[in-house]
């Protein structure tokens, strides 16, 4: 019987060497000081080194010097009774290459549960961790290219848009040009006969004054037109009557003016130009969502600094002006409506506009209203093309990234804004004199 067991216990032996010589993986075991007792063909094949080279050694000779450390605290954790799964780190090959591996590490006991020695099953995993490398990295290429291809995009809408509104404002300074051409013509040939005509009638009415003086009473039938033309407030009406068509007439020239100095389609892209005239002329444009209602106006205060003729593009830097006018408006009148009649009395709507030099070589252009503010949160995008602040509909996010590239990208300067929310906004326009080429 005694025979019988051995034979089997024998040849389970046997069965169990013939596993582990035929592993793939590294299949060793070690004393509890680290010294290397077994080792299978696996363990050739994954770290170069022969049975008969290892026997005997200290298990450190496959351990990359950096990581020395890691053995210590495996051996403490097998100590107290504990199994190491599955834990990757890196084994040094006979030839000095590095090899990436997967260590499954647990305890030998005896029959009466004392640890005697270390078992470690050892998987070489390089080629695996090679493609999860070689994953990641495509990931993040793949990550870059569409970080790169949303940015392309964005770029690419923010240069249709920019055409776009491009061809709007120039189609709008056409306009704005060709009606105040049409409009200049006629008026100009009215004013040049308000003159003469003045005079003409100057001279009859001095004519008809001689008449009364020497023909002082006239036939019946001159006595009743006088009486029906009302002949004494006509002779008093008709001098002021040619003065008012005498203001009216600069008024439109005025307005005339404003129009083709906001255009300038008649100038050079980059010209020396009086930057108060172009915020004149917005104004002008825009004179009528100033006056609003009667109870609602907006006062314009004007603080202009001594400032040189300054190399723009002036159309350009208008229409930032007029962008950021016109929401400074748009923030009062939805300020107003809030209020009651009393309340604007009190604390009346107000666009203030400060220009001056910061030194020799920039000027400064702020343009401030008591409005509502703009909360922090939306300050922070408040140049990203298509965001607004504005009720669907009203605004397309555009006025200001727009404005925003005319100064930065066209004028070599700065825009900022600068709000207090439920108090003020101000956007500062920072530019250059002279623009380098």
């Amino acid at each position: 019987m005694g025979n019988l067991i051995n034979e089997q216990a024998q040849e389970a032996l046997f069965r169990l060497a013939a596993i582990v010589e035929s592993s793939e993986d590294a299949i060793i075991s070690k004393t509890l000081d680290g010294v290397i007792v077994s080792w299978n063909l696996g363990a050739e094949r994954i770290f170069g080194y022969k049975e008969k080279e290892v026997l005997g050694q200290h298990g450190t000779i496959l351990i990359p010097t950096d990581r020395i450390n890691e053995e210590a605290q495996i051996i403490q954790k097998l100590r107290q009774g504990e199994r190491v799964e599955h834990f990757e780190t890196v084994r040094q090959h006979k030839d000095g290459t590095l090899i990436d591996i997967s260590l499954t590490i647990s305890p030998i006991k005896n029959s009466i549960g004392t640890i005697i020695g270390i078992s470690k099953i050892a998987r070489n995993i390089s080629h695996s961790k090679q493609v999860e490398k070689a994953l990641r990295e495509s990931e993040a290429q793949l990550r870059q290219k569409a970080i790169e291809l949303e940015s392309t995009l964005l770029e690419l809408k923010r240069m249709q848009t920019q055409l776009v509104q491009n061809e709007k404002m120039s189609s709008l300074g056409q306009l704005v040009a060709g009606v105040a051409h049409e409009i200049n013509n006629p008026v100009n040939f009215i004013y040049a006969n308000l003159m003469p005509a003045n005079e003409y009638t100057q001279d009859l009415l001095k004519l008809l004054r001689l008449y009364q003086k020497h023909y002082p009473t006239p036939v019946t039938e001159i006595q009743q037109k006088s009486k029906e033309i009302d002949l004494d407030f006509l002779l008093e009406d008709l001098p002021k009557l040619l003065s008012s068509m005498e203001v009216g007439a600069v008024r439109i020239q005025t307005i005339v003016g404003s129009l083709r100095n906001f255009s300038r389609m008649d100038e050079a892209e980059i010209k020396q130009v009086n930057i108060h005239e172009g915020i004149d002329s917005t104004l002008m444009i825009l004179q009528h969502r100033l006056k609003g209602k009667s109870d609602r106006e907006i006062k314009v205060v004007k603080n202009y600094g001594n400032l040189p003729l300054v190399e723009c593009k002036a159309s350009q830097l208008n229409q930032v002006f007029m962008n950021i006018i016109c929401n400074a408006i748009d923030a009062l009148e939805e300020r107003d409506q809030k209020l009651t009649f009393e309340e604007i009395e009190q604390q009346p709507s107000q666009i203030r506009i400060f220009t001056q030099m910061l030194d020799s070589h920039q000027v400064q252009i702020r343009i401030a209203d008591n409005g509502q503010g703009i909360p922090k949160i939306a300050q922070e995008q408040l140049f990203d093309p298509f965001f607004t602040t504005k009720p669907v509909g009203k605004g397309t996010g555009l006025g200001l990234s727009i404005s925003y590239q005319i100064v930065t990208e066209k004028h070599n300067g700065s825009l900022r804004c600068h709000s207090i929310p439920s108090q003020e906004t101000e956007f500062v326009i920072e530019i250059p004199i002279r623009q380098t080429v």
